[in-house]
């Protein structure tokens, strides 16, 4: 999740948090992050999409290392975004304005074709466990109901 310009100097939060689940749909939080993020976007889908970005290494890191320590070697990236904007981008093959935008959404599509991550989803901002880590004031009970639910 990411919130735009909502920081000083303009610039904007990032935040995500990564779930390892296993077959039986048990799923325990491994990594959280709150930071701002490395650049200064003009929009909202410009942050929500470098949020993702980070969400996504993340993820491939913290899959890499799993399969280095388990025998598991199919570990699965599902992303989660609430931006319909960007999850739009990235099924469509028409191309956004912004440049640097474009390369940022060309990653992800990279990321999706290399099949390091397995999909990107919409979910509604109601559903966005990670809004506690963006947005001042935002209830964390999404994120204990998500954690709770095993």
């Amino acid at each position: 999740d990411a919130a735009f310009a909502n920081l000083p100097n303009g610039g904007s939060q990032g935040g995500l948090i990564i779930f390892l689940k296993d077959d039986s749909g048990k799923k325990c939080p491994i990594f959280w992050q709150s930071r701002r993020l490395k650049r200064v976007v003009n929009s909202t889908l410009a942050a929500e999409t470098m949020a993702l970005i980070e969400g996504a290494e993340a993820a491939v890191y913290m899959a890499g290392i799993i399969k280095q320590l388990t025998a598991v070697n199919d570990v699965k990236i599902r992303c989660l975004v609430d931006n319909k904007s960007l999850h739009e981008s990235l099924l469509s093959s028409k191309q956004v304005e912004n440049r640097r935008l474009r390369l940022d959404i060309s990653v992800l599509d990279d990321m999706i074709w290399r099949e390091e991550i397995k999909k990107v989803e919409w979910v509604q901002t109601s559903h966005q466990i990670a809004d506690c880590l963006t947005k001042k004031g935002a209830s964390t009970e999404k994120l204990r109901s998500a954690v709770s639910r095993n």
